[in-house]
């Protein structure tokens, strides 16, 4: 009974010394983005930035919130827009921040300009990669919602993960 009750001593302290030297690589997190307009689930420690941006003729304060596993960029940009802006005006927002997300001349698809997510794949620095992205407005902020990656490093089922967290509040 005696040796029994240290097999198993010895068992839970070879496991919690295992335990205690695995990181996981995904430690997901929910964060408040976009001045409070939407939170979604970043999968590491969060790292944010703002400045001020011209875009389509606007003056913007961009606000970056991203967050690095790996060589994977999971990330949220937002800027609210100005006072009076016109629908026309949102429009070419969106529609400019979709296509700089564009690299090497793929074409998004039609409903990357109506705010769904969108993927890309392109070559970056030699590697294939690709992109989950997604441009939308809500209450006012212009959000994207971004994960890139290499194609070996970044899973869908992260990625997906990383833009279904998305909550708009």
């Amino acid at each position: 009974m005696r040796t029994l009750k240290c097999v198993w001593t010895l068992v839970g302290w070879l496991v919690m010394s295992w335990l205690a030297g695995c990181t996981p690589e995904y430690n997901w997190r929910e964060v408040m983005v976009a001045a409070d307009h939407a939170m979604i689930a970043f999968p590491a420690r969060v790292q944010t930035e703002q400045r001020a941006l011209q875009f389509e003729g606007l003056n913007l304060i961009f606000s970056l919130a991203s967050a690095y596993v790996g060589p994977s960029v999971f990330a949220v940009g937002s800027a609210p827009l100005p006072v009076g802006i016109s629908p026309d005006q949102t429009e070419a927002l969106v529609r400019g921040l979709v296509q700089s997300l564009a690299v090497g001349g793929a074409e998004p698809a039609p409903g990357a300009f109506k705010g769904e997510p969108f993927e890309l794949a392109a070559t970056v620095s030699g590697q294939p990669s690709w992109m989950l992205a997604r441009v939308l407005v809500h209450r006012g902020m212009l959000m994207q919602v971004v994960v890139t990656g290499p194609t070996q490093a970044l899973s869908h089922e992260h990625a997906t993960e990383f833009m279904r967290s998305l909550a708009l509040k």
